[in-house]
This record gives C-alpha cells, structure tokens and sequence, in this order.
C-alpha cells in the first residue's frame, strides 16, 4: 500500500529523534560517568560515541544481511538490542564493559536505521532530498527535548534511573521497525513510465531484428520520447537531468552486455576482478567516493559539538540547569533552519549554495567562541551552530542523490558514507576528549573544530562544482 510510504517517513523521524537524542543526553552524564567509570574525558567521550559510531561502521554490513533477511524483522530485532543494553549499562561501573553495551546498542540502531532509509528511497525515489529533509526534524527534535528529559530524570532519579529511561524510549524502536514495508512498484514518481520505457525497449530486442536496426529503433524511440517530455516540461530541468541520466544508464548497460566478448571472459583473473566490480559497484562512482570526507569531517564536528556543548558551559562556570538549555536553544535554531532549508529547496535553490553559506556561518560560530563566557553569548552561539548543523546533515542525503551516477548503487552508497559518518562520530569523542585532556580548554577544542569544519566547506564547495560539471555533460552527452 503507497501510504505506508508516510508511516515510513514518520518512523524515520521518531529514529533520528532517538539517534540524536542518544547523543545530546550523553552531554548530561559525561561528567557523572568520567567520576563513575573513574576514568579521563577522552575514554568517556569515546565510549559516548559508540552508539553512534557503531550504528554508522556497521551500514555496509547491514545492507548486505538485508539483502538475504526481512528488512521488518532485523528493524524490529535491533530495537529490542538498542533499548536493552542502554538500560544494561546503567548498572555496570565497568569503562569496557559500558563500552560494550553501548556499543551493541549502536548495533540495533544501524539495525533500525537502514531498512528505514533503503524504504525511504524505494517509496519516495524521485523527491527523497526532500522527504529525507522532512524526517530531520526528528533529529531536530530529539536534540532539544531529550536532553532536558535526561537532565530531569537525572535529578529526580539519579545515574541508573535515567540512563533505564533512555533505554525505554530507545524501545521505542521497535515498533519504528514495524512500519517497514516493501514499495508498491509505482509508488515513485516517473516509476511506472521507466518500467514501460525498459519493456518497450525489451520487445524491440525480441522481435529477432538485426542487433544494429533493433538498437536504432529503440534509441530512436527513446529520444522522440525524451523530446516529447522535454515540451511537456521546459520549467522542471531537475527532472529532466534526471530523466536523462536514467536513459543513459540503460543505453550503458545494453552496449556494455552487447559490446562483451567471449576472450575477454576467458581470463581468470578478468572474470574475478568483473565479479567484485558487479559486486561493489560503488568502485564505479569516482564522484561519489571523492565526497566520502564531507561525511567524516560533517559528522566530527557535528559530534564534537553534541557530546561537549553541555560540559563546555559548565565549564565556563554556567550552572547546570541553565547550561543544559543551550541543547534547547540549538534546536530551536534547528528547527528555524530547517524549515527555511525546506522551503528554499522547494523554491528550487541549488541545496550546494545554501550549504557552503550555511557553512561559512558555522565556521565563523565556532572560531569566534573565546569572545565572551556570558550565557547570553553562550546561547547565540548555540542557536547558530544548531542552525548550521541542522541544515547541513541534510548534506549526505544529497550527495547520495546527485554524486551517484546509477542507483543500483544508492544502498551501498548510503551505507559506505554512513561508515565514513561513524568514523568521523568516533573520532569525534576520542579527539575532542583527548584535546581537552591535554589543553583544560574547551574554547580551544572548539577552535579547532571550527578549522576542521572550514576544511569540509572546501572540500564541499569543490564537489559541488564537479557535480554540475557531470550534470552538463550528461546533458551534452545525451543531446549528442
């Protein structure tokens, strides 16, 4: 059924709120668990770091287990283990054994998380940068409000109360996973018109025709076609492009099966390296494998900032209870710059201005942190930095999208930056500890997290340049 498309988004966003939500808590209790595990900010700050990092190393992973297993039933399956070893690692004062659990529970949430967004994809192909922006707002979300619910579980229940809290609304997860279901097959947009598009041009080869005529007709009926669309809809150039690309991927894969020969197949070792190439066709998108460090270094710095916006309040000597607000005031910027960001893609701004500008922004927030420890300055930078970072984690949605050439490679894709994503999360916790360890300063951690965070709007600004050179000559390429 096409509404379980809805639910789908609905269950995606309840998952980001409970991801984000995981790590903005953490925030609360790092402290308490540096005093608790008796061990240093780096240590706690890796072990914080795990859920997250676990649930993004372990994507490619999942997506293979998905291939040959239930989507529903490993969602399900990994909410009961996300929510049960949160609540177990409340009574451990173990630093390894905490690890483990959290760690385990990053598990169940790459569990969760990926049959969800591979559903996404499947029911929204066409318009997925901006579904997939919709369901943010439940990062959003669970930003600004668990951390205050943490915070008031803390002081009404203690350490171990509210981390079984935590867990409990991770067990929410479960029935996230419940809503999993297949796409019927003309729930995307322009579904229906390729699968006819693919069996036109598969009669054409069955008639018994000369290979040469038979190409010539199809191609030639592909491109009365195209120009036929292209009167129908002058105003709608992304659709477009992407019409066209489509149509140059198949003409692709039939030249490449025509154009295979015998002897070339006759190597051993051909054939192995045709096998894993078939395999991991992701080797085959060079665009997409050169934006891979946008994810790590957005992820370092977006979980920099999670993890130690708290503590670094605190330690500028801001009690407790108002510094726990600062996650509140991020998330309403959040929210504010998401909502902008929804509405200027729906203007059909180019996504890739709005990020480098966004991103500027957010650079000059955290280089400019030594200026005052004041609550009120305290809060305006929150409130930016949220609003850049709210928007830009909206980045990897459209890489997937544009960077990738044929979506049969789009699940590994999401799962191989989602990898790179993890190893910017842990590192996130491990690096910034350490550096606070070393200096006694969070000012200068996030300094230098602002350095790190100027490097990916470089980075980004330069893919985004490479991405609208392809998208020119797909156009040249298949107007010749």
């Amino acid at each position: 059924m096409w509404y379980w498309g809805y639910w789908i988004v609905v269950a995606k966003s309840v998952v980001l709120f409970i991801v984000t939500g995981i790590a903005k808590s953490f925030g609360v209790f790092i402290p308490t668990m540096v005093e608790r595990l008796e061990s240093d900010y780096a240590t706690v700050g890796l072990i914080c770091s795990l859920p997250a990092t676990s649930m993004y190393l372990l994507s490619p992973f999942v997506t293979l287990v998905l291939k040959k297993i239930n989507h529903r039933v490993v969602a399900m399956l990994g909410g009961v283990l996300c929510g049960s070893c949160i609540i177990a690692s409340a009574f451990f004062k173990n630093s390894v054994t905490v690890g483990v659990c959290l760690a385990l529970s990053g598990v169940g949430l790459s569990m969760t998380y990926m049959p969800t967004v591979i559903a996404l994809n499947d029911f929204f192909r066409e318009k997925f940068v901006l579904i997939n922006t919709i369901t943010l707002y439940g990062y959003t979300t669970g930003s600004m409000l668990l951390p205050i619910i943490m915070e008031r579980s803390f002081e009404a229940y203690g350490y171990v109360g509210a981390f079984i809290i935590l867990g409990g609304i991770a067990l929410n997860l479960f029935a996230c996973g419940a809503t999993i279901r297949k796409a019927p097959r003309n729930a995307a947009t322009n579904e229906g018109r390729s699968d006819n598009e693919v069996k036109e041009k598969q009669k054409c080869l069955s008639k018994g025709e000369p290979s040469m005529q038979t190409e010539g007709i199809c191609y030639r009926e592909e491109e009365e076609e195209v120009e036929r669309e292209e009167d129908k809809e002058e105003d709608d150039s992304e659709e477009c492009v992407l019409e066209k690309r489509r149509l140059i991927q198949n003409e692709r894969r039939n030249t490449s099966t025509q154009e295979t020969s015998p002897n070339a197949r006759s190597s051993w070792t051909s054939s192995a390296f045709q096998t894993g190439k078939r395999f991991c066709g992701i080797l085959n998108e060079p665009l997409y494998l050169f934006t891979i460090p946008i994810n790590f270094l957005c992820l370092f710095s977006m979980y920099s900032w999670m993890l130690f916006l708290v503590p670094h309040a605190e330690h500028l000597g801001i009690p407790p209870s108002k510094a726990i607000f600062l996650s509140t005031i991020g998330g309403i910027g959040g929210i504010i710059g998401r909502t902008i960001f929804i509405i200027l893609v729906g203007k059909g701004i180019n996504v890739y201005v709005v990020y480098i500008a966004i991103g500027l922004i957010g650079t000059a927030s955290f280089l400019l942190d030594f200026i005052s420890s004041a609550y009120a300055v305290r809060a305006t930078l929150a409130f930016v930095q949220g609003f850049s970072f709210f928007i830009e984690d909206a980045i990897m949605s459209s890489l997937f999208k544009d960077a990738v050439f044929d979506n049969r490679n789009f699940n590994m894709a999401v799962a191989l930056g989602l990898f790179a994503g993890g190893l910017g999360a842990t590192c996130a916790g491990t690096i910034s500890g350490y550096l606070f360890d070393v200096t006694q300063s969070f000012t200068m951690v996030f300094i230098i997290v602002g350095f790190i965070h100027a490097i990916m709007v470089v980075h980004l600004f330069i893919i985004a340049i490479l991405i609208k050179r392809r998208r020119q000559d797909v156009s040249s390429d298949f107007d010749h």
